[in-house]
């Protein structure tokens, strides 16, 4: 039977194949803990040979180096079995490897096998025991096997005859690979370690313990760092290998400041929090003494950094104000003055993704320059900077620009491990195709970005979060309204109180809105915008997207009379008589406002005045404009198909009409038509209208999801009676009424005559009363 110790295990056939190598030096090179000088202690047995454990080489025989830096040379002749740590130089062995003089064997030489077990004694089940609990290595076979088999024992035995072999730098160097085996550090920081072969799957016999290892190294570390010289070390090595917040927290338990300081800008200083997640940053943050966050720039940016990450700008800005004033809340003024350190500069430009501001003629000009003064090695402060202007181009709707620095960014972002940059820089890219209205695409990049989040070491919810709003938007977008029904119902509130970004805001706005518009009620539609205007950055940053979605809601209500005053009341330079000055100036317009703006007036024209001369034009030349997004050219598209039948030109009209459903088939593109539904409802009681579209299959399709009867027309009226029962709600006056609808005064007499009948009221305030009543009007 086999004994607990297994310290002289026979190894006969490992014996023999060392015996049998050819050459005068036989090298067996493994770390401390691999069972070297008990394999040498058997081939004295059985070769009859001296062992030596002299620092100086004998002249033949067997070799237990000990652990120094550099022997003795080897003698002339030397016919020697040398065992040795990777570390130790042995003067005269590069040369003997040159001549081809050397055998070698390794650490995985003197691992134990199955058989070697069995041979032993042991049963056949209890040796494939062994061998999954040890992984073969020789000096665990004390532990595992017989009554020290639990794992507290066995951390125990790896830390006394195992981790005391090593000084405490490899030991965190150990705890680094046993953590991501699969990460490829740098080879000469490992040099030394068992088994440790970075950037593969973790070897077996580190697999077979590496939970009671990493325990007995952490015992190991948190002894040996109580000594300044030795912390500082480990700390070294903890940077090395990219293990920052161990660094910076073995530095701070140790009281030195700036070596910590220097890890967190080693780590990308503000950026500390993509690359380990806020509640690392947090725990780091709390390392540093109250003083020194409230002075050092480093310290405060990472301060307001968090701040934006937790959805706060308004306290990103005052960390920044409380150190350097009021001046901070000019960015543009800080991009240029040089008082301001680089990353101070640099940090007030990435905050700009977060504010929404209309972006000055000069801006991005002064922000290249600052990109000008950037290291060129420095991929992670490129990659932010074009993350930062991807959202100012996306903002100005230069898309095609907007794709170029994404692309740039993602290049420079894949040169470093931070895979939630990378996700950001997908989604992005996701939410340009969406705008250009290609759904596929956005599609493909938003399953790129999936798989960039799933590499993140730490939890994202709230990146999870914005992935699943705008994977919904791209499904509404194509028609399939159910994942963002089921979004809004349970995380939209999280949603608007966490970090977003403008770009990212104005999807949530535009696409809910038009969700509960569609399947709930105006009431809840401009519910859903005013929890956006709750807190109060919120209001500040997004009051004039909020304030123009609220105004196209009321168009697609019907209340298109309430609609023009709140248009009219918005401090805009795009007012109704810049729009109709001429078309040349809507088709330069860039801002993103100002399009919106003059996207509602003409909307509103083309509803309440379809007639008016040069309308067509107007609208014809906004949508040559190529700042519109996608879902805005389909609109703008919609409305000239209803001028040009509405003025007479039905032939034009029906092939425009044709193009437009056989365009949104193709593409996939369903809500922008649907919210068009009131034009397209009236442009399609035409026949010859109808006709048109349904030629093609997948325009047919389209075309019954937006034809399905509403509850007023479920209700019994009619497309006359039901735009009449919605100019009532607003209190339009029978000419009003008659104006807006094309008809004489006579002929809405005669259609409320029988709306009246068909609700069985005999005035307009019964009307109202049994239409809010029954939901015909939401």
């Amino acid at each position: 039977m086999v004994t607990a110790s297994f310290r002289l295990l026979p190894r006969p056939a490992l014996v023999a194949r060392i015996l049998r190598a050819a050459g005068p030096l036989t090298v067996i090179e493994a770390p401390a803990g691999t069972g070297k000088s008990v394999l040498l202690a058997a081939l004295a047995q059985a070769g009859g040979l001296s062992l030596s454990t002299d620092a100086a080489p004998p002249a033949a025989g067997l070799w237990d180096v000990p652990a120094v830096a550099q022997t003795a040379p080897l003698p002339t002749g030397a016919r020697l079995v040398i065992a040795k740590r990777p570390g130790t130089a042995i003067p005269g062995l590069a040369r003997a490897r040159v001549y081809g003089e050397v055998s070698e064997f390794t650490a995985d030489d003197l691992l134990l096998t199955e058989a070697e077990l069995v041979a032993a004694g042991l049963a056949p089940g209890v040796a494939a025991e062994v061998m999954v609990r040890s992984g073969g290595w020789p000096c665990l076979l004390p532990a595992v096997v017989g009554a020290r088999a639990e794992p507290e024992a066995l951390a125990e035995f790896l830390h006394d005859e195992i981790l005391s072999h090593y000084p405490p730098a490899a030991i965190a160097a150990l705890g680094a690979h046993l953590a991501e085996p699969l990460r490829r550090f740098e080879p000469r920081l490992l040099a030394g370690l068992p088994f440790a072969h970075p950037g593969t799957a973790l070897h077996p016999a580190l697999a077979a313990v590496r939970a009671p290892l990493q325990h007995a190294i952490a015992r190991r570390l948190a002894e040996r760092t109580r000594d300044p010289a030795d912390a500082r070390a480990v700390a070294v090595m903890q940077a090395a290998l990219g293990r920052l917040p161990e660094a910076i927290a073995t530095f701070q338990g140790t009281g030195a400041w700036q070596a910590a300081l220097a890890a967190l800008r080693q780590s990308g200083g503000p950026f500390f929090l993509q690359r380990f997640g806020p509640e690392a940053t947090e725990r780091m943050l709390a390392g540093f003494p109250a003083g020194l966050l409230l002075e050092d720039e480093t310290l405060v940016t990472t301060r307001a950094m968090l701040g934006v990450k937790g959805g706060d700008v308004a306290l990103a800005l005052h960390v920044l104000t409380e150190r350097w004033g009021p001046r901070m809340l000019d960015a543009a003024a800080v991009l240029g003055d040089r008082d301001f350190s680089l990353p101070v500069r640099f940090f007030r430009l990435v905050l700009r993704i977060w504010e929404d501001f209309s972006l000055p003629v000069d801006f991005l000009d002064a922000a290249y320059r600052l990109h000008a003064e950037m290291s060129p090695g420095d991929d992670l402060g490129h990659g932010a900077f074009y993350n930062t202007v991807l959202e100012f181009y996306i903002r100005e709707r230069r898309l095609p620009e907007a794709e170029h620095v994404a692309l740039e960014a993602a290049r420079h972002f894949g040169r470093i491990p931070v895979p939630v940059l990378s996700f950001f820089i997908e989604l992005h890219l996701g939410l340009i195709r969406l705008m250009q209205g290609d759904t596929g695409a956005a599609q493909r990049q938003l399953v790129q970005a999936q798989r960039f989040l799933e590499a993140v070491s730490y939890a994202c919810p709230a990146e999870s979060r914005i992935l699943a709003m705008v994977e919904a938007c791209v499904a509404f977008e194509r028609g399939n309204p159910d994942a963002l029904h089921h979004f809004l119902a349970g995380e939209i509130d999280a949603l608007t109180e966490g970090e977003i970004w403008p770009g990212i805001a104005e999807v949530a706005l535009t696409y809910g809105s038009q969700h509960l518009l569609e399947t709930r009620s105006l009431v809840a539609a401009r519910a859903f915008l005013d929890r956006w205007r709750v807190r109060q950055e919120r209001a500040a940053q997004f009051r004039s997207l909020i304030d123009l979605r609220e105004i196209a809601l009321m168009q697609s209500a019907g209340r298109w009379a309430e609609a023009g005053r709140m248009a009219a009341q918005l401090p805009s330079s795009v007012t109704l008589d810049f729009v109709l000055a001429g078309a040349d100036r809507l088709a330069t317009l860039r801002d993103r406002d100002d399009v919106a703006m003059a996207l509602v007036w003409l909307r509103q024209l083309a509803q309440t005045a379809p007639r008016r001369p040069g309308l067509e034009r107007l609208v014809a030349s906004i949508i040559d404009n190529p700042h519109l997004l996608g879902r805005q050219r389909v609109a703008a598209r919609v409305w000239q198909v209803h001028i040009l039948r509405r003025t007479g030109h039905q032939g034009p009209a029906a092939a425009m009409l044709a193009r437009l459903f056989g365009d949104a088939a193709r593409d996939g593109v369903v809500a922008p038509l649907t919210e068009e539904r009131q034009f397209l409802v009236d442009i399609l009681a035409t026949h010859r209208m109808r006709e048109a579209v349904e030629a093609e299959d997948g325009a047919r399709r389209i075309l019954r999801g937006l034809l399905a009867p509403g509850p007023a027309r479920a209700a019994g009226l009619t497309r006359q009676e039901t735009r009449i029962l919605r100019a009532l709600a607003e209190g339009a006056s029978n000419k009003a009424i008659a104006n807006l609808m094309g008809l004489s005064e006579s002929t809405v007499k005669f259609h409320l005559a029988n709306l009246y009948r068909k609700l069985g009221v005999t005035t307009r305030r019964g009307a109202l009363s049994r239409a809010h009543a029954s939901g015909l009007l939401r």
